[in-house]
C-alpha cells in the first residue's frame, strides 16, 4: 500500500496494529519512515518494511514489484491508494498462491472517490487521454477514480471466472471538505472504509463492489458499464505493454528485456548441434551467430554479402578460437537462391538442428523482385518460407537420429500489430498502388508468425521432433530501417527508452533456439525471452493456414512445383 502520509499512513498503522506485515510503498522515504517511526512509537512490535514507488513510472512499479518479489514474502491485501492497474498485474500470481497455499482469501482494495461521477462525458477518453486541450483538471480526476471502480469491477470479473480465491473491490474514503464541509471526515474515519474491506470477515466472498462509510454503495452507470470495464483493461493492457521493454523487468523465464544473448544462454552445450542462421552479417543476427558459436554449434551463416559475413567470422574466431563458421551466399528475394543455398548446405552431409530465420529488409520503396514479389514480402516471409520447406526433412532427420528436438525460430516484430486490414492483402501483395512501406513490413511480420503456428500445429500433427515459435526481438539500432531513416530518427527520438543493445536484441533469438525449459513448446510468440500473445490476426489459424497454401500453391508453381511438408 502507499502510506506515507493521510489515510494511506493511517490505514497502514491500523493495518499494524491488527497484527500484519505492512509495506508502505511511498515516492517520498523520507515521509514514509517518519510514518514507520511513529507508528513503532506506539506499537513497537509493528513490522514494517519500505519501498520506493513513483506511481507515474512503470519503470518504478516494475522496480517496486521485483524488490517486493525478491522478498519471498507471501502477499494476502493489495491496497491501491494511488491507481495502479500495472502494480496489481504484477502482484496477482503473488496474491493468487498465497491464497491457495493459505487457504486465506486475498483481497484487493481500489480507493476511488464520489468523483468518479464527474468525469468527461464518454467516461474514459480513450483517444484523448493526453490531449492537452481537451484536458479539465476536475474531469481528468474523475476519470481516473472512475477507472479505480472499472479496474475493480473487471478485475473481479476475471478472477470469479478464474476461480481463485481472491476478491477486488473499490472504496471512497471520504467526501472532499471544499464541497460539504459539514460530511468532512478526520483521517481515522477516512481510512476506516478501506480497513473494512481489507479485512473485515463480512466480506468474505465480495467482490466487484463500491463502499463507501463502511456499506456497499452505487456507483454511477459508467461505473457499472461491463463493456467499458472491459475496454479499459484492453486499454490499459496495452498501454504497459508498450512500456514493458523500458524497464527490464524479468519474467517467468527469468529473464526479460535487459537480458543478453549470452546471459540467456549461460551455461548450455551447445557443440552437438548445427544452426542455420540467416542474415549473420550484421547487427542481431552476427550476435546469434557469435553466441551460438562460443556455446559451441557449428554455425551456418546465410548471407547475401559475403565479404560482411566473412568479417563476422573473422571478428567471433578472434573471441573464439574453436568456433566452427561456414558461410553460404543466399539472397532470400530471390527462390533460385534460395534453393542453391539449400543444394549447398544439404550437400555438405552435415546434420541441422536449429534454423534460424532472422534476415530481413524493413521500410523499402516499392520494388519487385525478381520473381515479381513485392520485396518485404519476397525476402521476409516468402524466401523462409521456401527455405524452412526445402529443410525441414534435414530438421526432422536429425531430430530422429539424435533424438534431440529440432527448432525453427521465426523473427518478427512488433510492427506485425500495423498491417492491412485483413493481416494479409492476398489478392495485392505485390501491387503498387495501394502500397505502404510500413504495412507492407507489419504484413511480413505478421506472415513471419502465422508461418511458424501453422508450422508448429503441421509438425504435431505430424508427431514430429521438431517445433517452431516467432520472436521479437525489440527495437534495436542496426541498419534495417536504412530505407526510412526520417522515420526511424523520429521513432528513436520518441522511444529512446524502449531501445535495445544488439545482445540484447539477439538474446529472445538465443533462448528460444537454445534453452532447455524451451523443449516441447511450439506455436508460440516470444518477447524479452517470454511469452506474449500476439494480435488477433497472429492467432488466427485460418489465415494461416490460407497464407500457407497461398505460398505453397501459387507463388512456387513457376518453378519446381508445390513445397509440400
Amino acid at each position: 500500500m502507499c502510506g506515507s502520509s493521510g489515510i494511506g499512513a493511517e490505514t497502514a498503522r491500523v493495518l499494524a496494529l491488527r497484527g500484519a506485515h505492512v509495506i508502505i510503498g511511498a515516492r517520498n522515504l523520507e515521509a514514509a519512515n517518519a510514518v514507520k517511526q511513529n507508528i513503532l512509537n506506539s506499537i513497537p512490535s509493528a513490522r514494517i518494511d519500505i519501498i520506493q514507488i513513483e506511481l507515474s513510472s512503470l519503470k518504478s512499479v516494475r522496480a517496486f514489484a521485483e524488490k517486493f518479489l525478491a522478498m519471498n514474502l507471501p502477499l494476502n491485501i493489495l491496497i491501491n491508494n494511488a491507481g495502479h492497474f500495472l502494480l496489481t498485474n504484477l502482484l496477482l500470481d503473488k496474491l493468487k498462491t498465497t491464497a491457495e497455499k493459505t487457504g486465506i482469501e486475498g483481497r484487493i482494495v481500489n480507493l476511488s472517490s464520489v468523483a468518479h461521477v464527474g468525469p468527461y462525458s464518454e467516461g474514459i477518453k480513450f483517444d484523448k487521454l493526453n490531449d492537452k486541450k481537451a484536458y479539465n483538471d476536475m474531469m481528468a480526476y474523475g476519470q481516473s477514480k472512475l477507472a479505480n471502480i472499472l479496474h475493480s469491477n473487471e478485475l473481479a470479473r476475471r478472477l470469479k471466472e478464474e476461480g481463485v480465491n481472491v476478491t477486488a473491490n473499490s472504496v471512497h474514503p471520504a467526501v472532499l471538505r471544499a464541497f460539504t464541509f459539514f460530511l468532512w471526515k478526520d483521517i481515522p474515519q477516512g481510512a476506516a472504509t478501506t480497513c473494512y474491506v481489507a479485512l473485515n470477515p463480512s466480506l468474505k466472498g465480495v467482490s466487484g463492489k463500491y463502499f463507501a462509510d463502511s456499506n456497499l454503495e452505487k456507483p454511477s452507470a459508467k461505473a457499472r458499464d461491463e463493456a467499458l470495464a472491459k475496454k479499459l483493461w484492453d486499454f490499459s493492457e496495452e498501454l504497459v505493454k508498450n512500456s514493458k521493454e523500458a524497464t527490464g523487468i524479468r519474467g517467468p523465464s527469468g529473464f526479460g528485456s535487459a537480458s543478453t544473448a549470452e546471459q540467456v544462454t549461460e551455461g548450455i552445450d551447445a557443440s552437438g548441434l548445427t544452426v542455420i542462421i540467416t542474415g549473420g552479417s550484421s547487427g542481431i543476427g552476427a550476435e546469434t551467430a557469435r553466441v551460438m558459436a562460443l556455446r559451441g554449434a557449428h554455425v551456418i551463416i546465410g548471407a547475401s554479402n559475403t565479404e560482411a559475413a566473412n568479417s563476422v567470422k573473422q571478428s567471433i574466431l578472434q573471441s573464439t578460437p574453436s568456433a566452427r563458421i561456414d558461410i553460404i551466399q543466399l539472397e532470400l528475394s530471390s527462390q533460385k537462391s534460395v534453393r542453391d543455398f539449400a543444394d549447398k548446405f544439404l550437400s555438405m552431409n552435415a546434420p541441422l538442428n536449429v534454423l534460424i530465420n532472422n534476415a530481413g529488409v524493413m521500410y523499402c520503396p516499392f520494388k519487385l523482385s525478381e520473381d515479381g514479389i513485392e520485396m518485404q514480402f519476397a525476402t521476409n516471409h516468402v524466401g523462409h518460407f521456401l527455405l524452412t520447406n526445402l529443410l525441414l526433412p534435414k530438421i526432422k532427420s536429425t531430430a530422429d537420429k539424435t533424438g534431440i528436438e529440432g527448432r525453427v525460430v521465426n523473427l518478427s516484430s512488433a510492427a506485425h500489430l500495423t498491417t492491412y486490414r485483413g493481416g494479409i492483402r492476398f489478392n495485392k501483395i505485390s501491387d503498387k498502388a495501394a502500397y505502404n512501406d510500413k504495412l507492407a513490413y507489419g504484413q511480413s511480420k505478421l506472415a513471419n508468425i502465422l508461418h511458424a503456428n501453422e508450422l508448429a500445429r503441421r509438425l504435431k500433427e505430424e508427431g514430429a521432433n521438431v517445433t517452431a515459435n516467432s520472436v521479437h526481438p525489440g527495437l534495436i539500432k542496426t541498419n534495417l530501417g536504412r530505407h526510412s531513416t526520417i522515420f526511424v530518427a523520429v521513432l528513436r527520438a520518441t522511444t529512446c527508452v524502449l531501445w535495445k543493445s544488439i545482445p540484447q536484441g539477439a538474446a529472445t533469438t538465443c533462448y528460444v533456439a537454445l534453452h532447455p525449459s524451451m523443449k516441447g513448446i511450439s506455436g508460440k510468440y516470444f518477447a524479452d525471452c517470454n511469452i506474449e500473445q500476439t494480435t488477433a490476426n497472429g492467432r488466427n489459424e485460418s489465415l494461416a493456414r490460407k497464407l500457407w497454401e497461398y505460398c505453397s500453391e501459387t507463388l512456387f508453381k513457376r518453378t519446381q512445383g508445390q513445397v509440400n511438408l
